[in-house]
């Protein structure tokens, strides 16, 4: 076998076998080696490695933010604020612990959470699926968003000269309410919020597999070093080109050859 053709192939299983340990790693987190005991007041950095042991693995309940940075969200220092507010108003409260996701470093945990931006979650737990939380029978694990604001509290839709709505203008939100969460987790008013069911379900859903292996499509243009990847690509382009010209440069001749023949035998 030629070397060219067997180049292409060398380059791309190198560099599918590089992206294949990308992917055990996303679909199978390992734990952080060091144990972690959650203790409330405590703002905890949540990644990839210890977000199932936190938040699932432990039968704890959280109240966890997903923010982004200034850079990408210059509001998001606000909501940020707020929930650190919202941290301090509930040190009394003893069993609700808190977590924090940074979505620039950790773009699989929000991708997975939906959380873009700024989001808070309340997570509780129940096994095997509490009475208390009724219909609740799928999940063992609850997530409930929790909104920055009180409900009821939203400006009126803006209108044109005439009162009428402007179709499609959103009013701007109400400002961010650190009593309001705090009363949210102390009163259990998150068990009013919907909660997150079905197949996405970021910890119970099967859908999340899928979700893993497009990020695992995303890593392997990320991890691989352009060059290496211009390189191979490059190989398998010019492996292709030159078997399907060849193969019709062949059947050129071919057709030449036969109707050489034909010609030869009419004369």
């Amino acid at each position: 076998m030629k070397l060219s053709t067997v180049l292409p192939f060398v380059a791309l299983s190198t560099a599918v076998s590089a992206q294949l340990d990308i992917l055990q790693n996303l679909l199978n987190p390992q734990p952080s080696k060091e144990r972690i005991t959650p203790v409330p007041n405590v703002v905890y950095p949540i990644d990839r490695e210890n977000y199932r042991y936190l938040l699932q693995g432990n039968d704890l309940e959280w109240l966890v933010l997903f923010t982004t940075g200034p850079e990408s969200c210059p509001g998001c220092v606000l909501y940020e604020t707020t929930f650190n507010e919202t941290v301090a108003l509930l040190e009394g409260n003893g069993k609700i612990h808190f977590g924090r996701v940074d979505c620039d470093a950790e773009a699989v945990i929000c991708s997975i959470f939906s959380a873009w931006g700024s989001r808070v979650y309340h997570i509780s737990h129940s096994n095997p699926s509490s009475k208390s939380l009724p219909g609740l029978t799928e999940h063992l694990t609850h997530l409930h968003p929790v909104p920055f604001h009180r409900p009821g509290t939203e400006p009126p839709p803006p209108t044109d000269e005439n009162g009428q709505p402007i179709k499609d203008a959103k009013p701007a939100p109400p400002p961010p309410d650190a009593k309001w969460m705090a009363e949210v987790v102390d009163d259990e008013k998150w068990r009013g919020f919907n909660e997150w069911e079905g197949w996405t379900h970021p910890f119970d859903g099967w859908g999340q597999v899928p979700l893993y292996q497009w990020w695992w499509v995303v890593g392997l243009f990320a991890k691989v070093p352009p060059m290496a990847m211009m390189v191979g690509i490059g190989l398998f382009s010019r492996f292709v080109t030159g078997r399907f010209t060849g193969r019709v440069q062949a059947r050129r001749e071919q057709v030449a050859a036969a109707v050489a023949q034909q010609a030869k035998k009419k004369n």
